[in-house]
């Protein structure tokens, strides 16, 4: 089931107050990108219902963008309230991914926003790939996000197994 971003966000906001860690618009925004990027590289199908954007300074979804613009880089107290059409639409988290939520949370959850932008705007990365082929703000196409992260893991179980030996 494909969820709306500001559902996403809203959870790892949550996750990070349980944690004790502040969190910002950024974290926020890069933390639920991660979250996209991950379930289609490990499960190959996606979490939002939301095009992801190559912005100026990595991967955006423009509809938290839109939300949390105002907070500027101070950290989030609270859930964002955004509903659509007076509904903000809940599905339940399956296990995957409520296992990409905790892996995500746990692995990128301390990294400032800054931290995570460079990660997701690295060179090689589906951002660096489409941002070097377009100057305005253009779609990251689900399957290039997949691609690439998918193409991590695999490299992550080739070394894994050469370190077995």
């Amino acid at each position: 089931m494909e969820h709306q971003p500001i559902s996403v966000a809203n959870e790892l906001i949550q996750r990070a107050h349980r944690a004790g860690r502040t969190i910002t618009p950024m974290q926020v925004i890069k933390l639920t990108y991660y979250c996209h990027a991950w379930m289609l590289g490990l499960y190959h199908r996606p979490l939002l219902n939301d095009a992801i954007e190559a912005w100026p300074y990595g991967p955006m979804i423009p509809q938290l963008y839109h939300c949390l613009r105002q907070h500027g880089g101070r950290p989030l107290r609270e859930r964002i309230d955004l509903y659509d059409n007076g509904i903000l639409r809940l599905h339940p988290y399956d296990g995957k991914e409520i296992n990409i939520l905790n892996q995500v949370s746990d692995k990128y959850g301390h990294l400032s926003g800054v931290e995570l932008s460079g990660l997701t705007s690295a060179p090689g990365t589906p951002w660096h790939r489409i941002r070097t082929k377009r100057r305005i703000q253009a779609v990251i196409p689900d399957p290039v996000i997949e691609d690439y992260y998918a193409g991590r893991l695999e490299r992550a179980n080739r070394a894994a197994a050469a370190g077995e030996r």
